[in-house]
């Protein structure tokens, strides 16, 4: 079934023309900025900073005063004082730089340092720029189920995007996830694109889109390889080899050209050669270790990995230096215990998929393994519960969604891959709940496929009731 008369039978089922398709995708998007409210406001307002959310914010600050790019530790590292720091706090009081950095990729801080610079500088105003990412991610996810099936499965995807705790948990924390989900539906609309009219320029609008959302999460990078294999190989199928080639590395050197910048600037800045950022190595240390290996973190993090080493100094060193030492670490820790290395990897995308010990909805997090490992990455209990009891609800329609579309000869390529994505990053760090957070967007829109499906079913039964009756 071909997107025209996909969008044409949908149209004539619901009545949902053009103008009607973006009214009610407006008002859905306002219930997601009011339940994004409601968390921000009810739940997260008085939230302590720290972590990734301190590197992010005071990082912002920092670029806003002409600082550019510099790692910030909490004064308690350095000259001793209160570990956590308030929405309000000023870096003067509290955050001390450790020098020039790139701990995270580029864009996420860039985009807070806007705020920064108009003087909305707060921890709090840092918030509502990161929320507003995650109520455009909601209107994203409305175009791009229009774009897979038709108008009411944009509505029906935009609506859960609206209300799935998995969506908006992360938008009051101030970290990359938001912009990450948001850059993703961007990818996914224009990789359906390029799959509905393979053009030159459609597939380097892509690969540009590729490029602008790995300056948010290193892995779109990846993901461009990813969408564009079977792309060539599939939907390009009987084109002249050239055309293929040509289509391939267009999108290729498009995405490297936008990242090129980052590069340029990291090469140049530190000793040691990297990709996005310098924290890879560091990750990776973090999720190898007997703690993560036998202990009860099984298939998880611990500070217990990188806390066991020693790291060259950074007063003779830069940040570079120290991530080849945690990368080497990681690597040697991984190869020396292969023969542990399966139970590990399962446990780890368990832990992802929420498989292995999920905990339960409507326990208590000390029995619920990933529930109280939510609560440690920033969501409220309630919030981490919820977000578990509709992840089980959807994903059975999401399965069902994805059968529906390759049933109906609808490629499910720029879907599948997030979730392929985000287990192998987990089988190379470890698995983390957060870090599935683009692969929610396949979860959604899938699962509205299903939906609509559903919806269908109905109304033609209710017309063959009418039609019996006459």
């Amino acid at each position: 079934m071909t997107k025209i008369t996909d969008e044409r039978s949908d149209i004539s089922h619901t009545g949902l023309d053009r103008r009607k398709f973006f009214i009610w995708l407006t008002a859905i998007t306002l219930v997601g900025l009011g339940v994004r409210l409601a968390y921000m406001f009810i739940v997260k307002w008085d939230q302590p900073i720290w972590g990734d959310a301190f590197t992010y914010h005071w990082t912002a600050n920092g670029i806003a005063d002409g600082m550019g790019w510099q790692s910030w530790l909490p004064k308690v590292l350095t000259k001793g004082g209160s570990v956590f720091s308030s929405p309000e706090s000023t870096w003067g009081n509290f955050a001390v730089s450790k020098g020039v950095a790139a701990e995270n990729p580029p864009l996420f801080p860039f985009y807070l340092s806007i705020f920064s610079f108009f003087g909305l500088r707060s921890f709090h105003w840092h918030m509502l720029a990161t929320t507003g990412l995650g109520v455009a991610s909601v209107f994203m996810m409305g175009l791009v189920g229009r774009k897979i099936a038709g108008p009411r499965v944009g509505l029906i995807a935009a609506g859960i995007a609206a209300v799935y705790a998995n969506f908006w948990v992360y938008d009051p924390l101030v970290i990359s996830e938001p912009m990450g989900i948001l850059a993703g539906t961007v990818v996914v609309l224009l990789a359906y694109r390029a799959w509905d009219k393979p053009t030159l320029k459609r597939v380097v609008a892509l690969g540009a889109a590729c490029g602008v959302a790995a300056l948010v999460r290193s892995e779109f990078a990846l993901l461009l390889v990813f969408l564009m294999v079977p792309f060539v190989i599939s939907r390009l199928k009987g084109r002249s080899i050239k055309e293929r080639a040509i289509m391939f590395f267009s999108a290729g050197i498009v995405a490297l050209l936008v990242i090129s910048p980052w590069l340029i600037r990291n090469a140049v800045t530190f000793e040691k050669p990297f990709f996005m950022t310098h924290d890879a190595g560091l990750s990776l240390q973090s999720g190898n270790c007997d703690a993560t290996y036998y202990g009860d973190a099984l298939g998880w993090w611990s500070p217990e990995c990188p806390n066991s080493g020693n790291p060259p100094s950074l007063e003779t060193n830069d940040f570079s230096v120290r991530d080849v030492y945690w990368g080497q670490r990681g690597r040697a820790y991984m190869l020396d215990h292969l023969d542990r290395f399966p139970v590990v990897a399962l446990a780890r995308l368990g832990r992802m998929w929420e498989i292995y010990r999920p905990g339960s909805p409507w326990g208590t997090p000390s029995k619920g393994q990933k529930i109280a490992f939510d609560i440690t990455e920033g969501r409220s209990e309630k919030a981490a519960q919820l977000a578990l009891l509709q992840y089980w609800l959807l994903v059975p329609f999401s399965i069902a969604g994805f059968i529906l579309l390759w049933k109906r000869k609808r490629t499910i390529v720029p879907l599948i891959v997030l979730p392929i994505l985000v287990s192998l990053i987990a089988l190379y760090t470890f698995g983390n709940t957060r870090y599935r957070s683009i692969a929610e967007i396949a979860i959604a829109a899938s699962a509205a496929v299903a939906f609509d499906a559903i919806l269908r079913w109905r109304q033609v039964r209710r017309s063959d009731s009418v039609v019996l009756k006459n």
